[in-house]
C-alpha cells in the first residue's frame, strides 16, 4: 500500500509537470488509444506517424534486465505533448505499452491508464516501484523543459 501511494505521489508531480504551461486541448480518447495501442501497431506495421502529431524522444531510464522509454506525443504546433507513451520492456520480453494522459484529461482515461498498470502477477511492487522511479524522472526532465 505504502508502494501505490508513493506512485501516485510521483504520478502527481508528473501531473503537475505536464500542467505548467498547459493551455492546450487535454488528451482525446483518441490520442490515448494511440498512446496505448495505436504506436505499438504503428512499430509493427512499419507505418508512418499519425498524421498532425510529432513524437519525442525523453530520456530513458535503462537498469540491467528492464527499461523504460518515454515518447511526448505533440499535436503539430504545440509546445507541451498532449500525452506521454511509456514503454517498459523487460529482459527477453515484449515490450508494454501505456498512455499518460495529459493532466487536465477527462477522469476515464486517468482511470484506464491506472487499470493499464495492474496486471495478473502477484508481487507487482517491485515493477511499481520502478514505474514510480520513472515517472518522477521524467516528471523532471518535463519540469525542466517548462522553463526554457
Amino acid at each position: 500500500m505504502k508502494k501505490r501511494i508513493a506512485f501516485l505521489s510521483l504520478s502527481l508531480m508528473l501531473i503537475a509537470a505536464l500542467k505548467l504551461n498547459a493551455q492546450q486541448a487535454p488528451t482525446t480518447s483518441a490520442e490515448y488509444l494511440y498512446g496505448s495501442v495505436g504506436y505499438k501497431l504503428q512499430l509493427n506495421n512499419k507505418l508512418p506517424m499519425k498524421e498532425g502529431y510529432t513524437l519525442r524522444d525523453f530520456s530513458p531510464v535503462v537498469e540491467d534486465t528492464r527499461q523504460v522509454e518515454f515518447k511526448g506525443l505533440y499535436r503539430n504546433g504545440e509546445k507541451i505533448p498532449c500525452a506521454v507513451i511509456m514503454i517498459y520492456t523487460r529482459l527477453r520480453m515484449a515490450p508494454q505499452y501505456y498512455c499518460i494522459p495529459s493532466a487536465d484529461a477527462d477522469a476515464e482515461l486517468w482511470k484506464k491508464f491506472n487499470a493499464s498498470l495492474l496486471d495478473d502477477s502477484e508481487n507487482q511492487q517491485p515493477q511499481l516501484q520502478f514505474f514510480a522511479y520513472c515517472i518522477a524522472h521524467l516528471s523532471a526532465q518535463l519540469a525542466m523543459n517548462n522553463g526554457k
